[in-house]
């Protein structure tokens, strides 16, 4: 069992953690590292991100691909927790343990048993919060959780976007290109 009780200190650390996961995201290839028992989801950490995506990509009465058809989860799993230091990926539970358990006082349970338009609200008050920790540690798993279904190709047919250009250009990929010289 994960002790969500967080000093100051290490508060500031997972919501480190957690930022800057979600700003290189889009940057990591969907296998980006070897999944290990310690850097693999554990039940809290799935109950959560199932609850996010619950909450934060609503496909009800769209085109949208439903996200329970799609694995969300593995693409969390797999393009950001595998490649995760250990010491940042501490972090992150931290923060993904604080999170479930803040709901407690507003809302008498955790954040895994909220309804969906409670746990909406609830990320809605911490993403618009003027204290910065909520502020970002609700944009941060917002953000990473909306991010791996987007990263999903077959999520991108209903927008009309087939793909990146290079691949049906047939333009070979040789990598980032240095910086220019000045």
């Amino acid at each position: 069992m994960i002790d969500t009780t967080l000093n100051r200190r290490a508060f500031l650390k997972a919501l480190t953690s957690i930022a800057a996961a979600a700003a290189v995201l889009p940057l990591i290839p969907v296998s980006a590292g070897i999944l290990t028992d310690e850097n693999k989801m554990d039940d809290l950490e799935k109950k959560v991100f199932s609850k996010l995506i619950q909450v934060c990509l609503p496909t009800q009465g769209t085109n949208l691909v439903d996200p329970s058809t799609l694995p969300v989860l593995a693409t969390i799993e797999g393009a950001l927790l595998a490649g995760m230091a250990p010491h940042i990926r501490q972090g992150l539970r931290g923060g993904i343990g604080y999170f479930n358990s803040a709901t407690k006082d507003q809302f008498g349970s955790e954040f895994v048993e909220l309804s969906e338009s409670k746990a909406a609200r609830f990320i809605d008050d911490w993403s618009g919060s003027d204290q910065i920790p909520h502020r970002a540690l609700a944009m941060g798993l917002k953000k990473l959780t909306v991010l791996a279904y987007w990263a999903i190709p077959n999520t991108w047919a209903p927008l009309g976007y087939d793909g990146p250009v290079t691949d049906k250009a047939g333009i070979k990929i040789y990598g980032n290109a240095p910086e220019p010289k000045v």
